[in-house]
Formats: structure tokens, sequence, C-alpha cells
């Protein structure tokens, strides 16, 4: 993975400096993203084997619905197995809904979601402390984004915190994004590229992208936690053109499936065939860019990102529970991603 001079200089100035700097108290954490929960026996024993007692799991996604023209629940997630641990749960928006949204349309969203996210956690015979929202919000959504976290609060006992997830570009212009009302955040370092260009040389992990945007982090007037990745993916190009995707695919995993050729660098493999794969048709000479992360980069821009948190306790959460995941690092590199 290329680095840039900057920002490897930046984390070397750091990690030399660490002797100086107080260590924070970090908790574990990881995300759950799939339809139904049912973590395999080996995932779960990795998680008991590191200590990890906090899943945030995905409940169900919101999304306009321009045939009614409301933003409704949809995708509830099923438990196959009832979590061990502390549950958090997840509700993913769509910035859609915000911008098709109406102020009038607040409270009847707000008393859904909290209702769905208790009928949930009842039917499964779990209860939480916290609720986290993960939407992509901008300039135009953030006051009704926020405006429906404030109604969202009222719904839910006194007790139950809400998180939110952090965009970069959030923090870098946060005058205009704004600071939703929420207890803590949660800095998303994944999926900071622009995938769709056929020129991003890694989408999902690049240290010069998020060096552009974290210098203002010490800044951040609430508590960042850190949301690394673990995951791996695939981009698929048509003509120069993105044609689709796909997450937990390894690139062994491409080549097994796909009659591929090496591309114009490390990372592209060219289809020589046309084929069927994962309900998607594909074409001889589709482009795939397949993209991973090398851990001793993504150790070092989380040492960074720890350096530059104003906040002294910090919880770092993986994406996600999954065996693809887990089989991506070994279990010494999961715990060292989960410490100082």
């Amino acid at each position: 993975m290329r680095i840039g001079l900057f920002f490897f200089g930046f984390c070397l100035f750091l990690l030399s400096c660490q002797e100086d700097v107080q260590e924070k108290e970090i908790t574990s954490a990881i995300y759950h993203w799939k339809s139904i929960y049912s973590p395999s026996k080996k995932a779960l024993s990795t998680l008991k084997e590191l200590d990890v007692n906090k899943q945030y799991i995905r409940f169900f996604d919101i999304d306009f619905n321009p045939e009614i023209g409301e933003a409704i629940p949809k995708g509830m997630i099923r438990f196959g197995t009832k979590p061990m641990e502390k549950v958090v749960p997840v509700v993913y928006i769509s910035n859609r809904t915000f911008n098709n949204f109406v102020e009038s349309q607040i409270d009847s969203l707000a008393n859904k979601t909290a209702n769905k996210i208790k009928e949930i956690a009842n039917k499964n015979d779990f209860t939480f402390e916290e609720v986290q929202f993960d939407c992509d919000w901008t300039k135009k959504t953030g006051p009704t984004y926020f405006a429906f976290i404030v109604k969202i609060r009222s719904q839910l006992d006194n007790n139950i915190k809400i998180s939110a997830t952090l965009r970069l570009h959030q923090v870098k212009f946060r005058e205009q994004t704004g600071i939703p009302p929420v207890e803590r955040v949660a800095l998303m370092l994944y999926n900071v590229g622009d995938w769709t260009n056929v020129n991003t040389q890694n989408s999902l992990f690049d240290p010069d992208i998020i060096d552009q945007y974290i210098y203002r982090l010490s800044e951040y007037p609430l508590p960042v936690d850190i949301a690394l990745p673990i995951y791996q993916q695939a981009i698929v190009f048509r003509n120069n053109q993105f044609h689709t995707y796909f997450k937990n695919v390894s690139k062994l995993d491409l080549k097994k499936e796909f009659n591929m050729k090496q591309g114009q660098t490390d990372n592209l493999l060219v289809c020589q065939e046309n084929c069927e794969f994962r309900n998607h048709s594909f074409r001889k000479g589709d482009v795939f860019r397949h993209e991973s992360i090398n851990f001793k980069t993504l150790n070092a821009v989380k040492k960074a990102i720890l350096k530059r948190l104003s906040n002294n306790d910090v919880q770092i959460y993986l994406f996600h529970l999954d065996d693809k995941s887990f089989n991506n690092f070994p279990t010494k590199h999961l715990s060292q991603l989960w410490g100082n």
C-alpha cells in the first residue's frame, strides 16, 4: 500500500514520542453487519480469546420510500443465536432519507424507530444501554438528522446513551456539517476514497486521504472513538465505469471464481470470459480492483489517530464480526489493533 511521505513521517514522529504521551484507556468492540446474527463458533471463540465483550449490531436500515413518500425501517435483523456480549443496536439511515424529509414526519419516524429497536431487543431477550445511528449527513441534511436524534432520545429510557458514526469530512468541515447531539462519535476509517472512480488506488483504506482530514481532530468537541476495517473488497468496472462491488472477497476468491489475468497494477485483475457470480453477470474485459489493508499501515494510522484525540478513553471498533474478516489477520494482530 502506498503511504504518503508526509503521513509516514508524521506517524514516525508520533511513535518516537510515545513515551512522552499518556497512553489511552482502550476498550474493544466489534461491529456485526449481516442480516442474520449467527457467528461461527470459531469467530465467537476469537472474541472470547481477545476479551471483546461489546457488539455493535446493525438492527435495521431506514430509507426513504418514494412510493409512499415516507421513511421506513427495513432489512430487520434475525437472530440465529443470542449474543453473549453487551449489545448495542445500530441503525443505518440513508442520507436521502433526510433529503426527502419534511419536519412534520420527524415525530412519526422517531417513534417507529424507537419502537422497532425495543421490539427486536425484547423479542430476543436482551437489554441495551446505548443506541448508535449511522448516517453520512451533510450540511443540508444535518439539521433534520439532529432533530430526529433529539426526538428519539425522548422515546428511549433516560439511561440510554446515543452515539453516532462520524466521517472524515464531518471532522474537517464541522462548522458546515454541524455537531450531532450525542454523547460520543465513532470515526469511520474505511471507505475513505471514491470507490466508483476507476482511477482510485484503494478506496477502502488510504492513509494519504485520511491525513488530509484529521489535522483538526483534536478540536472536535465530542469524545471520538475509532472504527477500523479488517475486511477486503472488490470493485468492478466495465468500460472504465463502475459496475458493482463485493465485500468480504479475497484475491484468491476472485481467482478461483473467474478466469483472470493480472492487470496493470498489483491489485487489478481482468476478467477473461463472460460468466456469472453472486447473481451478477460479468463480461470479458471487466476490471476488478481488489482492495485490502496492510496490518502495519493500519496499526500505524491507528496509533497516529490516537495521539490526535483529546479524550483519554477511546473505544476501538473493528468491522466486522465475520470469519473471512478475522482470517485476514492473525489473532495477535487483531489484539494489537485493539491496543495503544
